[in-house]
């Protein structure tokens, strides 16, 4: 049967309009924001690393929302003057530094100033000078901007930041006398927000935002795109491509690169309607509608309270820390959450609000239910959860109990329905110096991992393995990328930040041999053993940084250099420039895929693969020849992209 993703949408959009259009008699503001914490509602197809990483993006307001917000100040004027005082708090100041008085701790406490920096300095070089010859211990290092002429050091005690300011002031590095000073507290962005919002209107009382409102402003963020037909999002989002190819040559005409790439700028202008390459249809799942809504195989809900009831709540931020909100909104409407993950978040939200422990909150650093990833496979069907708690102050036994209550609840109670495949517990609380970005996952129950199909293979998926987001276009994608590099039986593939081995292996099949390098070395294993199991010989892996392990003798002289290409697919950052110097190095490779999620923040990488070659980037450039938008992320404005270059 056929199914209209407008048509999937529609009753969606007639909803939140419906919650709102109830609220006949309460006047409401429905305030827009630009940017949310990536990390709750996108892509850490995103951090590839970690993937437990914030992220902001850019959305724009959606028609509906306008058209909601009109209606809302329209019946703003039928309310009676009374009715409207009842729906109104009292707005005072606060201090936004009354948290350096709190007993947890916080680097803004003991934190110092150091300016007169050289004129030329790295921060890994600054990094070094003061870990490592002049071992202070410090627990931070904050740059205002890249090579900016001042920073800040935090540390975890007065007296280590008092023994950093007598050894830093004064002291003579690259020929320049460094200065350090106490620097000031910043004030928490949240408490700072709310006393602009009081400046702005210091003798209006502030209205109250309730939870329809609140959810029609988290939809609009999270999927901004929700109530715009499928084919204009796709004209949208090709659009969007094109600017960022254009951008392209403007910066590089900017760039002293030489006449010869000048020279071929200007031709492929010329063919390509003022484009820098060919740039090819969008490719996306406009031919099986049904999977443009549901899709996502990963979320992370954020345990909060609402709006309007201050009732505990599983679902998505409503705003931003430094946008002054803190509350959440439940996910009944979100388009791109599967039905199922709807329901297994719901279910989780009763354990919530049934048990004794209170939920985190963010401000005052109390509380302990934080955060819930779900992990689904829509064809599998098996399911991984991740319960984060928050656990400063928690005594072992509350711990414990709490861990035991989670466990028998998915095993034996209600959450027994959900059938979860894989049950994770992880600790979160304020990381000491040294540790790194995450705390380690304590399996509950079941196995330590779920079983994906893609391309016909089966692959584990353990808790902090990157997968793409949305299964179903992830073969687009990878068929795209095959289609580019022109692979064949005689083919190398070297598979450059290849995660758990998803790409390789899907197209090891096709090739001569792939040779993949990834840093986390789980996910190296976890490739490993994937390709064990749907017994893949032609393929192997290696753990470390890209711009180290590719000196080895495999990536350099591989058996079969004739036919050599690069697949790069990296984290959203983009690859490190090293890595980057060194695939230009490589005389024997002859052409490079290049796979973003986030093709603004790649251009650097774009750039330098394209820049004349000079004495520190060695190789003749590469630049782009097709380009292919892939859009994986449906009722959103984000798009993949996948760029073909050569050797000039």
């Amino acid at each position: 049967m056929e199914v209209n993703v407008d048509s999937c949408l529609e009753p969606v959009a007639k909803n939140i309009q419906t919650k709102c259009e109830e609220k006949v008699n309460e006047p409401e503001i429905v305030e827009y924001q630009s940017e949310l914490i990536a990390g709750e509602i996108q892509l850490k197809s995103e951090e590839k690393v970690n993937e437990i990483e914030p992220v902001k993006k850019e959305y724009q307001s959606d028609s509906l929302a306008e058209k909601t917000q009109i209606q809302s100040k329209e019946k703003d004027s039928e309310v009676r003057p009374e009715k409207k005082v009842e729906q109104t708090e009292s707005v005072a100041k606060e201090d936004p530094f009354a948290y350096l008085d709190r007993d947890d701790f916080t680097s803004e406490k003991y934190k110092i100033e150091i300016r007169n920096l050289p004129k030329h300095y790295g921060i890994a070089e600054f990094k070094k000078l003061i870990n490592i010859k002049l071992e202070l211990n410090c627990s931070k290092v904050k740059t205002p901007n890249r090579n900016g002429k001042w920073l800040y050091m935090c540390f975890r005690s007065e007296e280590d930041k008092n023994t950093a300011l007598g050894i830093l002031n004064g002291y003579n590095w690259k020929n320049t006398k460094l200065d350090a000073s106490n620097a000031k507290a910043v004030p928490d962005p949240l408490v700072k927000k709310r006393n602009e919002q009081f400046d702005e209107c210091p003798d209006v009382k502030k209205v109250k935002l309730d939870n329809a409102g609140a959810e029609q402003q988290m939809i609009s963020a999270v999927t901004p795109l929700y109530n715009i037909s499928y084919p204009e999002q796709l004209i949208q989002k090709t659009n969007s491509i094109k600017n960022v190819l254009m951008d392209y040559s403007r910066r590089l005409k900017r760039i002293k690169g030489g006449q010869n790439i000048l020279d071929w700028l200007k031709k492929q202008q010329d063919v390509n309607n003022g484009l820098p390459c060919e740039l090819l249809e969008i490719r996306s799942l406009k031919d099986n509608p049904e999977k443009c809504i549901g899709y996502r195989n990963k979320c992370e809900f954020t345990i909060g309270m609402d709006v309007e009831n201050k009732e505990p709540v599983v679902g998505f931020r409503v705003g931003a820390y430094n946008q002054g909100k803190t509350s959440v909104a439940p996910i009944d409407n979100i388009s791109n959450v599967p039905q199922r993950m709807k329901d297994v978040v719901k279910c989780f939200q009763d354990l919530v609000r049934a048990s004794k422990f209170p939920v985190f909150d963010p401000e005052n650093y109390t509380g302990h239910w934080r955060q819930l990833t779900v992990r689904l496979s829509l064809k599998t069907e098996q399911l991984m959860l991740i319960c984060v708690v928050h656990t400063e102050n928690m005594e072992d036994s509350a711990l414990n109990s709490l861990k035991q209550l989670i466990l028998n609840y998915f095993t034996e109670g209600a959450g027994a329905n959900c059938k979860v495949d894989s049950l994770y517990f992880q600790k979160a609380k304020k990381r000491a110096a040294g540790e790194g970005n995450s705390f380690p996952l304590e399996l509950l129950h079941g196995q330590g991992y779920i079983v994906e199909e893609v391309k016909g293979l089966k692959l584990r998926i353990s808790p902090e393995s990157f997968f793409q987001i949305n299964t179903a276009a992830s073969e687009i994608l990878f068929d795209a990328a095959k289609d580019l590099a022109s692979i064949n039986s005689q083919t190398t593939v070297l598979d450059v930040c290849c995660g758990s081995g998803t790409i390789g292996l899907s197209i090891a099949k096709d090739c001569a041999q792939v040779i993949g390098v990834e840093i986390q070395e789980e996910a190296v294993n976890m490739a490993k053993l994937n390709a064990t199991e749907n017994c893949i010989t032609n393929a192997i892996f290696f753990a470390g940084k890209a711009e180290e392990v590719m000196n080895r003798r495999e990536f350099q002289n591989p058996e079969n250099a004739n036919d050599v290409v690069a697949i790069v697919d990296p984290p959203r950052a983009g690859l490190h420039n090293k890595a980057i110097l060194l695939l230009r190095r490589m005389t024997h490779l002859k052409r490079l895929v290049y796979m973003s999620c986030n093709p603004k923040g790649a251009m650097q990488n774009f750039l330098s693969l394209s820049m004349a070659e000079s004495k520190t980037k060695q190789g003749a450039p590469f630049v782009p020849v097709k380009a292919v938008p892939v859009d994986m992320f449906p009722q959103t404005p984000h798009c993949e992209l996948i760029v073909y270059f050569e050797r000039l």
